[in-house]
């Protein structure tokens, strides 16, 4: 049996992308200051960069939506990863489909971001809706390239999301089946190619009225909300699925 398949953490990852003010943000946090979070799920919330700071002593752990390609510099409105590891941020998300990175810069970022021993979330997912087969060798085809430039140190340093392009900011999740397979698929390719475990994520039209269905498949996780994450109570109740 693969070890990816005695794994038992799960993470539960909510990315607030460029929502909320300060009153709301300050509000947010407090909704979940007494959120009861089981000791086998890994909590990382993301929110908007200019909020970092305020979550410098929340009891989870926190995960930044973005940083520089560089390492170093006086570089007008980037973030360096020596500045996210000094906001004791533990996670990244790199290659979000919204975030429009470029290959280089998603070898830097994983590289930077590494050095740091910052957790990189790398999001991977296909463009259009397609077949689970054409779907799978695009997603190899996107991670064989990418784990070419990287380190051994580097490719273990990653979390893999997988996030079918097509399905952010709707209501439906992809078929848990097709799911479960492409899960299956990647985890044995990865540990086939590079001995190497890698969770994987899936995030895509989760909300409170899937997450039971979605918390079935085996071979993920766990999860990256985004829409739904914006509201505390939201979150809450998919912890409660958990």
């Amino acid at each position: 049996m693969p070890l990816w398949m005695v794994k038992k953490l799960k993470y539960l990852m909510c990315n607030l992308k460029s929502n909320k003010t300060l009153k709301e943000i300050l509000a947010y946090k407090k909704s979940l200051s007494n959120v009861k979070i089981d000791e086998n799920i890994e909590f990382v919330l993301f929110p908007t960069s200019v909020y970092l700071s305020f979550f410098y002593d929340a009891p989870y752990k926190i995960g930044s939506q973005n940083l520089s390609p560089h390492d170093t510099g006086s570089l007008t409105g980037e973030i360096l990863a020596t500045q996210l590891k000094s906001l004791k941020v533990s996670y990244v998300l790199v290659n979000h489909f919204e975030s429009n990175d470029s290959f280089s810069e998603i070898i830097m970022k994983i590289q930077n971001a590494t050095k740091q021993r910052i957790k990189v979330v790398l999001c991977i997912g296909e463009k259009i809706k397609q077949t689970m087969d054409e779907t799978l060798v695009e997603l190899k085809k996107e991670i064989s390239l990418i784990f070419a430039e990287l380190t051994l140190k580097e490719i273990e340093n990653l979390i893999l999301a997988y996030e079918p392009c097509w399905a952010i900011n709707k209501q439906d999740i992809v078929n848990t089946r097709v799911i479960n397979n492409i899960a299956e698929k990647i985890k044995n390719e990865v540990e086939k190619k590079y001995n190497c475990v890698l969770p994987i994520l899936y995030g895509g039209g989760i909300n409170t009225k899937n997450i039971k269905e979605i918390t079935k498949v085996d071979n993920i996780d766990g999860y990256l909300l985004g829409n739904c994450a914006n509201n505390p109570e939201n979150v809450c109740k998919v912890l409660e699925n958990l």
